[in-house]
């Protein structure tokens, strides 16, 4: 849930050691702990914050969506209106940079006749691309392409249609229908009002380039810029609203390892003890522990911590936490809390913490499982080279407040 900070190295290595030992069980979870735990300690020396409490978190599906949507068209494209293999996975001709790509804008706005006219003309032509800027307003991708098929319904081959706004944008197209023929990424001829691809034909063997300006009439165009609308909808998105909700989520999906409250004092120990599957050395090469080895951590590094586990939805448990205390005086005082209110979550562990006047951290599967944690709230500490759990029932006094 949090990080630990570099001022408290020391003890922090040591519980890590330690947490790293406690979490295997099994041989073959001994195995597995030997070769994370050197990733762990790595890890924790500069971890950087959880995705969650990075400003906008939501920002990035967004964008993801955005980028589907494109990729979407295009993939929609690809597969319903042309199977020649000279199509890229963008939905791009082939056509090297340095041969004439003719692009004809055009729009739903030129009525259906004017549409298949052309289409039937750029059917079969590698040369040419059909492009849209996006579908009409409020209408959906599929119901888009859905209005092609039925126009290409009959024409074979079918011709290169694209959604590309960017390419509107480029050649500052406005009107349709408008034709630019491009060459090593210029514009060798740009005309307005034109669709004929046979009287483009006869220009280029003529010799004819540059703007030729309008020759025709012009319509405007109905769809909407794709991108353009991609970019309103990031803008209208209150990205403080997101975040709180993010924020607000994390509770609502937190699985908590709740536990249930101890009906009697009990006092048990914990042995650390485990026996070493292959040897284990220090980066240095140092030999640490051998293989086949018996080894209790304990014997080695002092835990060092106290640690405090109680549920922190029950008063009454909060109150006994505070009254209990370490044999150990010098041991360093750890929270652990096996849930927190869900629909206050960030405030409750705020106003614990206030309390406490220390760091609240969640606990974990591993910790829970290692311990031997059954009831709470309990105090778990070092005693010899093992680990005493406290369970302590709630008095009478605060079990009626809880």
């Amino acid at each position: 849930m949090r990080c630990f900070d570099r001022s408290q190295r020391p003890w922090r290595q040591s519980v890590v050691c330690l947490l790293c030992w406690f979490s295997v069980q099994t041989i073959q979870a001994e195995e597995a702990w030997l070769e994370r735990s050197q990733a762990i300690l790595q890890a924790l020396e500069g971890q950087a914050r959880p995705d969650w409490l990075n400003g906008q978190p939501e920002q990035w599906d967004i964008k993801r969506q955005a980028q589907q949507v494109l990729e979407g068209s295009q993939a929609i494209q690809a597969e319903a209106l042309s199977t020649r293999s000279t199509k890229l996975a963008s939905g791009l001709p082939t056509t090297p940079s340095n041969k004439l790509r003719t692009l004809l804008f055009v729009s739903f706005s030129l009525g259906d006749t004017a549409l298949k006219s052309i289409f039937e003309e750029a059917a079969g032509r590698e040369d040419v691309l059909l492009v849209f800027r996006g579908p009409k307003p409020g209408q959906k991708l599929p119901a888009f392409m859905a209005d092609l098929k039925r126009l290409l319904k009959g024409i074979e081959p079918l011709p290169n249609i694209i959604i590309d706004p960017t390419r509107f944008q480029r050649w500052s197209v406005a009107s349709v229908p408008e034709i630019v023929v491009e060459q090593e990424g210029k514009s060798r001829l740009h005309v307005r009002g034109v669709s004929s691809l046979s009287w483009l034909d006869e220009q280029l063997k003529a010799g004819k380039q540059g703007d030729l300006g309008a020759l025709g009439d012009v319509g405007e165009i109905t769809e909407i810029d794709l991108l353009e609308e991609i970019k309103r909808r990031l803008a209208a998105i209150d990205w403080k609203q997101k975040q709180q909700q993010a924020i607000a989520r994390f509770w609502q999906q937190q699985t908590f390892e709740v536990l249930p409250v101890a009906q009697a004092d009990h006092d048990r120990s914990v042995d650390l003890t485990i026996t070493a599957p292959r040897d284990l050395s220090a980066p240095n090469g140092q030999l640490i522990v051998r293989a086949g080895q018996a080894v209790n951590p304990l014997d080695k590094i002092p835990f060092g911590l106290c640690l405090m586990v109680f549920d922190a939805t029950v008063p009454a448990q909060v109150e006994l936490i505070q009254q209990l205390s370490c044999q150990d005086k010098q041991a360093r005082v750890m929270y652990l809390v096996t849930q927190l209110p869900r629909q206050s979550g960030w405030d409750s562990l705020k106003n614990l913490e206030t309390r406490l006047k220390s760091p609240v951290y969640l606990l974990t599967p591993d910790v829970r499982s290692r311990f031997q944690l059954q009831h709470v709230p309990a105090v778990v500490e070092q005693s010899g080279n093992r680990l005493l759990v406290h369970e302590r029932k709630l008095p009478a006094t605060l079990g009626e407040r809880s």
